[in-house]
């Protein structure tokens, strides 16, 4: 698998966000870092199949998903957050075409990655609980583990949860989020050595929706 453009992605997203860091001023600066894990749902997109132009539907399977947030507060109820996603799951190509043809059932081994950017507003709810919601923008990418190519699109996302303090520092996040990869025009989703692949013909709007929670770190940077 070539992870070389998800590294040079989390890169460019880790230096712009020391940038607008290192451009604002506060007394008391609230850092979060959270650890999160869930369910990550849904994922079709209209395709042909190449060689052959074989129409159907390339589906990503259902699977467990794993996320790093790094979140600063911007204002008192806004948090500008970096996250990272990562599901590794399968894609399957479903034949609907006609039925007289045979056609065998394909299936890949694929890795889901996420960059996001958001600004995310927090509203308290009691002394220990915040609910909070935003709506996000990034890079998504699809990163096959055989020889294929990777491709990187324009993602956007919105995210809805709570979170409730257990101490001083720690808390729990629970969440749901809809992230929405954006395939532009004709062309290949990947392909592979012998030309074999998959190809879309219009627009597509791609909808993952995600379910978890996680753990969080929150702490004060004093100027």
């Amino acid at each position: 698998m070539s992870y070389g453009k998800t590294f040079n992605n989390l890169f460019l997203s880790i230096l712009f966000a020391t940038i607008i860091f290192n451009t604002t001023s506060f007394s008391q600066n609230r850092v979060e870092i959270s650890i999160m894990s869930g369910y990550q749902m849904l994922g079709t997109i209209d395709a042909y199949y190449n060689p052959g132009s074989f129409e159907g539907e390339l589906n990503i399977n259902n699977a467990a998903f794993y996320s790093a947030v790094f979140g600063y507060k911007v204002e008192r109820e806004v948090i500008f957050e970096v996250q990272y996603l990562y599901q590794p799951t399968k894609t399957n190509f479903v034949y609907t075409g006609s039925a007289e043809i045979a056609f065998p059932a394909i299936s890949d081994d694929i890795g889901m990655h996420y960059i996001m950017f958001g600004a995310i507003y927090e509203k308290p709810l009691s002394r220990t609980a915040t609910g909070y919601g935003g709506l996000l923008i990034g890079t998504s990418g699809l990163v096959p583990d055989k020889d294929y190519e990777s491709e990187w699109r324009l993602a956007f996302g919105i995210t809805l949860g709570a979170k409730f303090m257990v101490s001083e520092n720690i808390g729990i996040k629970i969440q749901t989020q809809g992230l929405f990869p954006v395939q532009w025009g004709s062309g290949n989703i990947y392909t592979g050595p012998n030309g074999e692949g998959y190809s879309v013909t219009s627009c597509t709007l791609i909808t993952q929706v995600n379910v978890g929670g996680g753990l969080f770190y929150a702490f004060y940077l004093i100027n």
